[in-house]
């Protein structure tokens, strides 16, 4: 399986109270992410966005010679599902730090009031300019915004991303982007059998790669290639290219002892990308959040 399964709530929960017990420095996120993980999960049992319409022909084309089906900006939205769930998210995030606080409130006000969503989803879905305009109305920053809004269209997105992965027919391996929606990998994986996947920041589908190479440069000079690791953190490792610059956090389940949730692992490895940004590596997606 390639794309974002169905995530269990209750074992998102027991991997959220095992990380908030282990590890202080992240109390505060987790106190934020942990409750929007779980429920997503549960709001992802009755989501239902509408089929994303593509082209078959146009599709398999696209998927044989490696480039993505669609844009972010093509997912469909299960709109009553993510309303209900965002007004959710406001409230954690009213309750939370300050400058998610500001958002979270803002959006409650907005939702009493009425206000019909769409154009919300819609331009944050694309990224567009709109989207800076409404959060001008608003009095709140754009990038939280458009963060409040993504998670509450997470649950769709992941479900659009479930049926494209079904039309995919070329063979994703090494991509540098996403085979569904073009966005670039945010972390890796090492599965029980070894095997090395990563997964995409925006529809969060997973792909392998090899072990051995960059994703972003394909880069396969061993002289150029590094990785660190810690025995405290022995399920953790960064990937670096020295030719590129680039690097990937990837984690080993094999050495996990929780249950593993990709979203959830990204929050709680930020310390990770920190210390590869101070050593003089970038993401290949940029500056990464400190949101899924």
């Amino acid at each position: 399986m390639t794309s974002p399964p169905a995530w269990d709530a209750a074992a998102i929960e027991a991997s959220v109270a095992k990380l908030t017990a282990t590890r202080p420095a992240y109390t505060s996120l987790l106190g934020f992410y942990g409750p929007v993980f779980i429920a997503q999960a549960n709001a992802a049992r009755q989501t239902r966005p509408p089929a994303i319409q593509v082209d078959e022909t146009l599709a398999a084309i696209k998927s044989e010679e490696g480039f993505a089906m669609i844009a972010p900006a093509a997912f469909t939205v299960d709109t009553a599902a993510a309303e209900t769930l965002l007004a959710e998210i406001a409230r954690l995030a009213a309750a939370s730090g300050e400058k998610l606080s500001r958002v979270g409130q803002a959006l409650t006000r907005v939702m009493d009031q009425g206000v019909m969503l769409d154009d919300l989803f819609a331009a944050a879905l694309g990224q567009s300019d709109r989207l800076s305009d409404l959060a001008g109305r608003m009095d709140v920053a754009p990038d939280m915004l458009s963060l409040l809004l993504y998670l509450a269209m997470k649950p769709s997105i992941e479900a659009g991303a479930r049926q494209l992965a079904e039309r995919l027919t070329g063979d994703p391996k090494n991509l540098r982007h996403c085979p569904v929606c073009g966005s670039a990998p945010i972390l890796g994986e090492l599965d029980s059998e070894g095997g090395q996947w990563v997964h995409c920041r925006w529809c969060w589908h997973r792909w392998p790669i090899d072990r051995l190479g960059c994703p972003s440069c394909h880069n396969r000079n061993t002289e150029s290639l590094r990785y660190r690791f810690s025995d405290a953190e022995p399920e953790y490792r960064l990937n670096l290219c020295d030719r590129c610059k680039h690097y990937l956090k990837v984690v080993d389940t094999r050495k996990l002892t929780r249950g593993f949730y990709p979203p959830l692992e990204q929050v709680v490895s930020l310390h990770l990308d920190m210390m590869a940004v101070e050593d003089g590596y970038t993401h290949p997606m940029g500056d990464v959040e400190p949101a899924p």
